[in-house]
């Protein structure tokens, strides 16, 4: 996906408009700015108005990207990730449009939460790129939530990125973290 092309097309007709915008991207497309993944579309918080859609949707026609039902720039994320501008890097700014990306720390974090199969590879390409090396700081962090991280999922990411050996080590190591699992 160009996204600099598809940012600055977007830029240009809220100009027109005299609209101005903050995107706020998080999931796989910050995945995809860091090269660890492709995807089809851009998740990310922004103030929606008719307006505002209507142009996402004309972009989409002009460049082939998206869809009616799914289109190439939305906010359907809500549920899943969370969003902070502490931790954004700005990436694209023009006159009308700012674009900034979650850290992948936030990412990683919101992944974990949601716990879905899908995201288990990617969680593992995030460990590696943050020199994750062990399971300890994830499962650390979540030890104190509500208990809606799974530690399955760390522990399953964890294998993904080092290899089975290194979690049957990990585990050698820490039997008690087994009962976790139960």
């Amino acid at each position: 996906m160009d996204y600099h092309q598809l940012f600055s097309r977007l830029n240009e007709k809220l100009s027109e408009e005299n609209l101005q915008l903050h995107l706020h991207c998080v999931g796989g497309f910050v995945l995809e700015y860091y090269g660890m993944k492709a995807t089809e579309d851009i998740d990310a918080f922004y103030e929606s108005t008719e307006k505002v859609e209507k142009i996402i949707q004309e972009i989409g026609g002009e460049f082939h990207v998206g869809t009616s039902n799914e289109p190439w720039l939305s906010q359907a994320v809500g549920e899943v990730m969370s969003h902070s501008k502490t931790d954004e890097t700005i990436i694209f700014v023009e006159s009308h449009l700012t674009v900034g990306l979650s850290s992948l720390e936030s990412i990683l974090i919101d992944k974990i939460q949601a716990g879905r199969t899908k995201d288990v590879p990617d969680i593992a390409k995030i460990m590696k790129k943050l020199k994750i090396e062990s399971p300890d700081p994830l499962l650390e962090r979540f030890k104190h939530t509500d208990g809606s991280a799974d530690p399955a999922v760390i522990l399953e990411a964890f294998s993904l990125a080092y290899g089975e050996e290194a979690l049957k080590n990990y585990l050698r190591k820490n039997p008690k973290i087994l009962r976790l699992l139960q």
